[in-house]
């Protein structure tokens, strides 16, 4: 479904039928494309689509397994199955490093560090006298600057 934007002045623009529409219009730059992102060769007509552009681009030289395409289902659908399995090997060694057998030489004993010096809890700690006086009155004050400009 397609979101129509109101203008300042009242109109209505669906902004998916303008693009679907200038497509083919040729992008400002001098980069050769147009909007879609189709490279331009000689006469202003696409020498290259976008889809082998992009397959270039998350090309990878020397890659052990085949590159990366969003236009190549296959090539994702192997990708994510690697990553699912090495995600399951992980979460295997994790839980078997969670149940370790107690004994004697792995149970640690808590050891007391001696307190920081000069921390924010310290000085916190420390006990201090406070001694609060009347505020001044502020009309038999002098004032500090120019009675008048």
């Amino acid at each position: 479904m397609t979101k129509l934007y109101k203008t300042a002045r009242g109109k209505s623009i669906d902004m998916d039928r303008v693009k679907l529409t200038n497509e083919q219009a040729i992008a400002v730059g001098n980069m050769r494309v147009n909007a879609r992102g189709d490279v331009l060769g000689s006469g202003k007509k696409v020498a290259t689509g976008r889809n082998t552009v992009m397959d270039q681009v998350y090309a990878v030289p020397n890659a052990p397994m085949p590159a990366y395409s969003p236009n190549a289902p296959a090539a994702f659908a192997q990708q994510q199955a690697l990553v699912e399995a090495s995600n399951a090997q992980k979460l295997s060694e994790l839980a078997n490093n969670l149940t370790v057998p107690l004994t004697p030489s792995t149970i640690e004993t808590p050891q007391t560090q001696p307190a920081a010096r000069g921390s924010l809890a310290s000085s916190v700690a420390k006990s201090a006298t406070v001694t609060q006086e009347p505020a001044p009155n502020p009309k038999t004050q002098k004032p500090a600057g120019p009675s008048r400009i």
